[in-house]
């Protein structure tokens, strides 16, 4: 997994003898200022991974559909696809699916130009209608702005968490897990794995 850690710019300048100045407040690199690529690891988190259950990647590319509207012009990459806590099982009556107990990661993201990363955000969580404490919550070293809200669907446990900057708007689902832990230090470290400068 790589993280991206952001550096601050500083800057000196020249005082008369005798004067003092209050030190400014740097700007930070942001990395919303560099045009951003999204790449889809071969396993999230270097253990889970990549789904092939057909149901759980229509979900995820549904999403995706609905990020690309929030784009002024046309994505410069995408993902939508799903990682799962198990390798899957198979029968002759429903194919590739998911054992008792699993867990799915659902990722959707797009990369292009986002002109208003808080209302592309809103925008995404109003469409969750299942999610129910949605709240701010760290975005990481990468910068923008991030939420994560819980809920229920199908009578599964879901955690979703977003993020938008100026480059990316991304949604990703954690269902399955363990309700009494919070998924957003995973997000976190998945958005890092996703989400790189473009070279």
């Amino acid at each position: 997994m790589v993280v991206l850690l952001t550096g601050l710019l500083t800057a000196t300048g020249c005082i008369r003898p005798g004067e003092t100045r209050k030190p400014e407040a740097q700007p930070a690199l942001s990395p919303t200022t560099t045009a951003m690529r999204l790449d889809k690891p071969k396993r999230l988190l270097d253990r889970w991974p990549e789904s092939v259950d057909r149901s759980l990647l229509e979900t995820a590319q549904q999403n995706l559909g609905n990020l690309k509207k929030l784009l002024s012009g046309e994505p410069t990459s995408a993902i939508g696809t799903a990682y799962v806590t198990w390798e899957g099982e198979y029968s002759p009556e429903r194919g590739w699916h998911r054992p008792a107990g699993g867990s799915t990661v659902l990722i959707s993201a797009v990369s292009g130009t986002v002109v208003e990363p808080t209302a592309a955000l809103d925008a995404t969580f109003a469409n969750l209608t299942h999610l129910t404490s949605v709240a701010p919550t760290a975005a990481g070293p990468l910068g923008g702005e991030a939420r994560c809200g819980t809920g229920q669907d199908k009578g599964i446990h879901v955690e979703a968490c977003g993020w938008a900057d100026n480059h990316t708007v991304a949604l990703v689902t954690f269902a399955g897990f363990p309700a009494a832990q919070s998924r957003a230090g995973d997000f976190r470290q998945v958005r890092s794995q996703l989400e790189n400068p473009v070279r």
